[in-house]
């Protein structure tokens, strides 16, 4: 059998159901493997890394005289030099990479660093929290180099019984008059991590002192090295000595590469099958909320470039106008027309039939020029009432008219606004520019009304000491594109979904009212399968709108609550 044969042999088996499921479960078992190594057979993981391993670092340093031309030496700097050369640092940083915290009761045998034939002089733990430094630093134990493994308490000390020499220890080393050392004091040669704790994720690193063995004449220092311990259901691990192509990495490399075959196979496989989603033909008019329209147009011009014979035009009328639509005298057929209302319409009769499409978060809106971005509900009503007439009565500053832009009350989102934030319905028409009470001197409030959410916002951003109301959407729009209208926090909260839970109370559920249940065939229902689709939820999303319609199929929480 030619190679082209044995290719052509794996594709059918590929492409075929008795193919896919070998594939899945050789995936499955390769990208678990390892993960079941790490998180059950040994879940915890103790790594180790010599930062750095040498003397201190000072070398005799020949002094030229420039002018003379001879090479002379320091002599403090040489007797210095001397002094510092048979000592040596090592710096160890430990961290727990494992899955799970690490406590004294995990080791079978503690974490212990050995020096050879150097002396530990002293030791200290750096770049650790302060709980985790102290317990560490409590845990600590020295050995000396006969005692390697479990010690007799004689022959063991913690860090104050070593810090206890040092003096003695330095004043011999300055050649300083001071007390002689103890010819019988330990020499320790390794530094054991007792007592050892650390949570996921936690690191510290260990600094030790190092002195060359007595008799040491000068030469390269010593850099020898041991690390022992055990712990219990895990590793510990030199971090320089890690494979990078280790197991777990190739199992999990097959596995991805399994799983690609395996979905490159599914997607071969549904495209042979799959027909094109929800199409129908016919003319489809979508009238209703000003605020929700915009995006509505939107998915309606995806839907028409996947189904090129059908015909969906938007109309922003207001959703309490669009819902009396559906009256007597209607005009459009029974699937021919669907309503957008910001909430439930209480216009609607009972032949009509709600879809919930999004959630919808409203925003109380000011023209930049008053200087405030947070207010609270109690200062919206005064506002609205006219207990509050001039910005100066809120903020510090200058003063400036307050100026009302409001909705019709063919408005949803008037509506809305009266229901969650005023407990009332809004004042009286009494301008027409926004700027003057024109139509009634005598009014409480300045307050004029504009027939869409776009003119409402374009009002608020040309009117110095204007307020009013718009879905959040476009009010971020217009915030970030003219800088004129300023999104103010009610009560402290920002108007974001996220905020519901929290007390926000100006939002609504946006609905699509169609009369009675549309036919399986006509466009209407195409069209609404279509709003369920994960296409349109991401275009809804990607607009600023959370759908009520979650990916699982079901209904998204905000959607079901009764303050909708």
């Amino acid at each position: 059998m030619g190679f082209g044969e044995i290719v052509r042999s794996v594709a059918e088996v590929l492409t075929s159901g008795r193919g896919i499921v070998p594939i899945a479960v050789v995936a499955g078992a390769t990208i678990a493997a390892p993960v079941i190594d790490r998180y059950v057979i040994r879940r915890r993981r103790l790594i180790y890394r010599v930062l750095y391993n040498s003397k201190i670092g000072l070398n005799p340093i020949p002094l030229h005289d420039r002018k003379n031309g001879a090479a002379q030496a320091d002599p403090e700097l040489v007797r210095t030099v001397r002094l510092l050369e048979p000592l040596s640092v090592v710096v160890i940083r430990i961290r727990n990479t494992g899955s799970f915290d690490i406590g004294p009761g995990d080791f079978e045998h503690p974490l212990q660093f050995t020096f050879g034939s150097r002396v530990v002089w002293d030791a200290r733990v750096s770049e650790a929290r302060d709980g985790l430094r102290d317990v560490v630093r409590d845990g600590l134990e020295f050995f000396t180099r006969d005692t390697v493994d479990p010690q007799p308490v004689a022959e063991t000390a913690k860090l104050s019984g070593v810090r206890a020499l040092l003096p003695q220890r330095l004043s011999g080393f300055l050649r300083q008059p001071g007390p002689d050392v103890d010819p019988r004091a330990p020499q320790w040669h390794g530094v054991r991590l007792g007592q050892l704790s650390l949570k996921r994720r936690e690191k510290f690193k260990l600094v030790v002192v190092l002195h060359e063995a007595d008799g040491w004449q000068g030469g390269p220092l010593s850099k020898e090295l041991d690390v022992t311990g055990r712990l219990t259901g895990g590793r510990i691990k030199d971090e320089r000595k890690q494979r990078r192509l280790s197991w777990p990495v190739v199992t999990v490399a097959i596995g991805v590469l399994l799983t690609g075959a395996l979905l490159s196979t599914l997607i071969v496989a549904a495209s042979r099958t799959a027909a094109t989603p929800g199409c129908a033909n016919g003319t489809l008019a979508v009238h209703g909320s000003s605020a929700f329209v915009p995006i509505m147009a939107s998915v309606a011009k995806e839907y028409h470039a996947l189904c090129g014979d059908s015909n969906i035009t938007t109309q922003a009328s207001g959703s309490v106008a669009a819902v009396r639509e559906f009256g007597p005298l209607a005009t459009a057929g029974k699937d021919g027309l669907a309503v957008l209302s910001d909430g439930k319409a209480a216009e609607a009769g009972p032949e009509l039939v709600p879809q919930a499409v999004a959630v919808l978060m409203y925003s109380v809106v000011v023209n930049s020029s008053v200087g405030l971005d947070r207010l609270t509900t109690d200062q919206v009503r005064g506002i609205f009432t006219g207990r509050y007439r001039d910005w100066a009565q809120l903020r510090p500053g200058p003063s400036l008219p307050i100026r009302i832009a409001g909705r019709g009350q063919e408005s949803g989102t008037r509506r809305t606004f009266e229901q969650k934030v005023l407990g009332t319905v809004e004042p009286g028409l009494s301008s027409d520019d926004c700027l003057s009470p024109g139509r009634d001197p005598g009014a409480a409030v300045i307050r004029c009304e504009r027939g869409t959410t776009a003119e409402l916002i374009q009002a608020v951003g040309g009117t110095l000491g204007a307020i009013g109301y718009a879905d959040v959407p476009a009010a971020k729009i217009a915030s970030a594109q003219g800088g004129k209208v300023t999104v103010a926090q009610l009560d402290g909260h920002y108007p974001d979904v996220t905020s519901i839970d929290a007390g926000y109370r100006f939002w609504t559920v946006e609905y699509l009212y169609t009369k009675g249940v549309p036919a399986n065939d006509s466009l209407l229902k195409a069209f609404m399968d279509y709003l369920r689709s994960g296409t349109a939820r991401a275009e809804l999303q990607d607009a600023g709108y959370t759908p009520c319609v979650t990916k699982e199929g079901l209904l998204d929480r905000y959607c079901t609550r009764p303050d909708a």
